[in-house]
């Protein structure tokens, strides 16, 4: 027989291996193996596939090598029956650990495929050193896999902590708080108490808070450094107050991303406010700006409107892979500054 025909033959019976074993291996990925727990140290999916593929083709020309030596060669025989005998273990391995979802089982048996391959290596090296040291990398290789094997089936039988995700929920005092418990609810927010009447001219310091100061008209408020949030980021920050010598009013219309912007009257913990948001798009993100707007009645200042603006930048979680991506949803999904800007308005000491 031609020998690149040969050699091409030896290849093609290693490569068929890794096709069988991707027969159990692909549908398990994105249904099973992607939910494990995984120790740090295991490669992105992506590497295993070329991985294997080359290690398949080594071990194609190390077979090639030895067949060329002829298989009356003293030793050929057993060297072939562990060569096959490596191959159908490798297969059996992808059926256990994908197939039937058994990290335990697998491990089993990648010890018996490691020591075929050292079996095979042995004699190999008998008819053809050059065969057997094309073997080589193909045991560490499995060695490798039987230690993240041997870890994934630890992780899996150990008690886990519940994963939360980190996702916040913004509390009507303005903190924030995440999921906790067996069940990742949400914890509960701390109680508030709405200011009323005096109080509202001198508020309590709220822990953790700033307090800004308007040198023009000596109005000042407390506000957060931030929202607590991991893929919305603060681009104009505290807001900027404003007092218009204008009655409150809110003529509702527009759109978001139109260039005015939507416009809405939202009542927020029993307060009227009309509130314009603007978007638009630009390097990967939205970048949002924010304007509250509220009756200076509520502080005295009769026929006056008070208005907060700010604005924030929203990354596109289409960006991240899982599991930022899944984490960026959730947070946008849970995401509403109403709560904050509405304690951060009642934090206001207008000077009259």
């Amino acid at each position: 027989m031609n020998k690149f025909i040969k050699i091409i033959a030896a290849i093609a019976i290693c490569e068929s291996a890794g096709i069988l074993g991707a027969v159990f291996t692909m549908p398990s990925i994105p249904a099973w193996y992607r939910g494990l727990a995984k120790p740090a140290f295991t490669p992105p999916s992506w590497v295993f596939g070329p991985a294997w593929t080359i290690l398949f083709a080594l071990m194609g020309i190390a077979a090639y090598l030895v067949w060329e030596k002829g298989l009356a060669h003293k030793g050929a025989k057993a060297a072939r029956a562990m060569f096959f005998v490596q191959l159908a273990l490798n297969i059996l391995w992808s059926f256990i650990f994908f197939g039937k979802q058994n990290p335990g089982g697998a491990f089993v048996e990648i010890i018996f495929l490691w020591l075929a391959i050292l079996a095979t290596i042995l004699a190999f090296a008998k008819i053809s050193k050059a065969a057997a040291w094309l073997l080589v990398p193909y045991i560490v290789w499995v060695s490798f896999a039987g230690y993240l094997n041997y870890s994934i089936w630890r992780l899996e039988v150990a008690p886990q902590a519940t994963a939360c995700t980190t996702e916040a929920k913004i509390c009507p005092d303005g903190t924030s708080v995440g999921r906790t418990g067996p069940d990742c609810e949400f914890s509960p927010c701390p109680s508030v108490v709405l200011c009323q009447g005096e109080a509202c001219s001198a508020p309590a310091a709220i822990p953790g808070w700033k307090t800004s100061i308007n040198a023009d008209n000596g109005f000042s408020f407390q506000y957060p450094a931030d929202f607590s949030t991991k893929y919305i980021s603060i681009v104009d920050w505290p807001p900027a107050a404003t007092i218009v010598n204008e009655p409150f009013s809110c003529a509702e219309a527009g759109s978001e991303i139109a260039a005015a912007g939507i416009t809405r009257k939202q009542t927020i913990n029993g307060r009227d406010y009309c509130v314009t948001k603007e978007s638009e798009g630009a390097a990967g993100s939205v970048y949002t700006q924010y304007a509250y707007a509220i009756s200076g009645d509520s502080y005295d200042i009769q026929s006056k409107t008070i208005i907060l603006t700010f604005s924030l930048r929203f990354v596109q979680c289409a960006n991240y892979d899982d599991p930022q991506k899944t984490e960026c949803e959730n947070e946008r999904a849970a995401f509403a500054p109403d709560a904050v800007i509405d304690r951060i308005e009642r934090t206001l000491n207008v000077k009259k």
